[in-house]
């Protein structure tokens, strides 16, 4: 066999909070020492995976997210109110009252105006993770998803400000208000592809892996009332969707993150486990996805080896001398 020169590619999907478990994907891939050549995000995933492409190590990322749990604005902020509303974390009377007031604020706003929270809360949580350099700057090639609402399409992003693309991409729909771009209408890229394996291949990735952190599709649903039904049907719409697309990736990892709402930040280290964990039980499979360059380079980085016939194959064939 010959070197290869295809390249690896990494699809992150989005997922709100549970897209913390990319970092764990990351950091096995990092220990791995399996190369990435581009990586494509979609709404948590553009955040996750624009901090590691602009240079930030696994570690730089996880204490940026520490940082900024304990930081007064997530102290103040909204996304933290409606985190701990979903949380499963015991509360006092006083927190039930206090929730239940915001929630009522919340409502209020989700009916007479285009979002429930303030963009600032997300523009806050993004500069804390991002640097504010140009797409074009980072270490690795990215492409941020996001999806214009007036013509149904993906936009993605491979160049101008990175925070800009990411807050696009992450721009919930009813949580964040869209983000007006020239003569798009950008919200979160998981209305068109919410894991964006697509946007991988087409940026030229031969070899893709892809990460899902949404939550599974539940089978004990209730489905009784109108409201029930049009949420269920859009649940099986999203889910299809996202199927068909990772149809087209040579490997799919899905870290087991429960069923944490997109805001409950309060168990952010087990979803970065979750992420490690998974990417272990799928070490195999990516290694056989990968070119056969990429096995022993991996192996090199690995091992210390610097000459093939150094090296001790146990599972491929090495390169033609």
């Amino acid at each position: 066999m010959k070197w290869s020169g295809k390249k690896v590619g990494l699809a992150l999907g989005g997922g709100g909070v549970r897209g913390l478990a990319h970092i764990g994907v990351l950091k096995v891939l990092e220990k791995e020492g399996i190369a990435v050549d581009l990586i494509a995000g979609t709404s948590a995933g553009a955040l996750i995976g624009g901090a590691y492409a602009a240079g930030m190590t696994t570690r730089d990322i996880t204490a940026k997210v520490d940082a900024y749990l304990q930081s007064s604005e997530f102290a103040d902020s909204a996304i933290k109110s409606i985190g701990r509303s979903f949380s499963t974390q015991k509360k006092s009377f006083i927190e039930k009252a206090k929730i239940f007031a915001q929630n009522q604020y919340f409502m209020i706003r989700a009916l007479f105006g285009p979002a429930i929270l303030p963009i600032e809360d997300f523009q806050i949580l993004i500069n804390y993770l991002l640097p504010d350099v140009d797409i074009r700057q980072t270490r690795i090639p990215f492409y941020a998803v996001s999806t214009d609402l007036l013509t149904g399409k993906p936009v993605i992003f491979s160049e101008g400000p990175l925070r800009q693309a990411v807050l696009a991409s992450s721009s919930v729909p009813g949580a964040v208000e869209p983000i007006r771009h020239g003569k798009w209408l950008l919200s979160d890229g998981g209305v068109t592809s919410l894991v964006p394996v697509h946007a991988v291949r087409d940026a030229g990735a031969d070899v893709v892996i892809a990460v899902g952190v949404d939550r599974k599709l539940p089978e004990d649903a209730s489905v009784e009332t109108a409201k029930d039904i049009v949420y269920r049907a859009g649940e099986i719409t999203a889910n299809a969707l996202v199927a068909a697309e990772l149809q087209h990736a040579d490997v799919v990892i899905f870290p087991d993150v429960g069923d944490l709402h997109w805001a409950d930040f309060s168990r952010s280290h087990f979803l970065i486990k979750a992420g490690e964990e998974a990417t272990r039980k799928s070490l195999e499979r990516i290694s056989e996805a990968l070119p056969v360059s990429r096995r022993f380079s991996r192996f090199i980085r690995r091992f210390g080896k610097k000459d093939p016939k150094d090296a001790i194959w146990t599972c491929h064939d090495p390169p033609d001398a």
